[in-house]
């Protein structure tokens, strides 16, 4: 093999660890005790049970940026955590209904939301996996982008 050939293979290897080994490796580190589902079983879940869809992106995010789903209530994970705090005395009666969490994708402030709300004895929580890029992903639809409920 020539040193072109060698470099080349240097890159690509660079490229898939970068792209797809590393971020998979980070997942599986923050999630390892997380409970998954897919967007899917979520579009499925979400048309036939009582459920609570929290998204978790900024307000600006909720409503911009690719829309949201129908029926996802907008609270940032601090503000999240704070309602938690103030109000788990209140919460009682509504910790076995299923909580889903949706962030852009991954990313730590959804692992932070999915511990705040196991850590407040809520059991069913899940999150959706890949985030709204994957639901987007998969085809499923959104609220329209610039449209607030009302």
């Amino acid at each position: 093999m020539n040193k072109f050939a060698i470099g080349l293979l240097v890159v690509v290897f660079a490229y898939y660890a970068v792209v797809h080994l590393i971020p998979a490796l980070r997942r599986k580190i923050r999630g390892k005790n997380a409970a998954f589902i897919a967007p899917a079983d979520l579009e499925k879940k979400i048309k036939k049970d009582d459920m609570l869809v929290i998204d978790i992106r900024t307000k600006s995010e909720f409503y911009n940026l690719y829309g949201h789903i129908d029926r996802a209530i907008n609270l940032p994970c601090a503000e999240l955590k704070l309602r938690l705090a103030e109000t788990a005395d209140r919460l009682a009666g509504f910790k076995q209904t299923p909580v889903v969490v949706v962030g852009l994708r991954d990313e730590k402030a959804v692992y932070d939301a999915y511990d705040a709300l196991k850590q407040k004895g809520f059991s069913d929580v899940a999150i959706l996996d890949k985030g709204l890029a994957g639901w987007l992903r998969a085809g499923l639809p959104t609220v329209e982008r610039n449209v607030k409920k009302v």
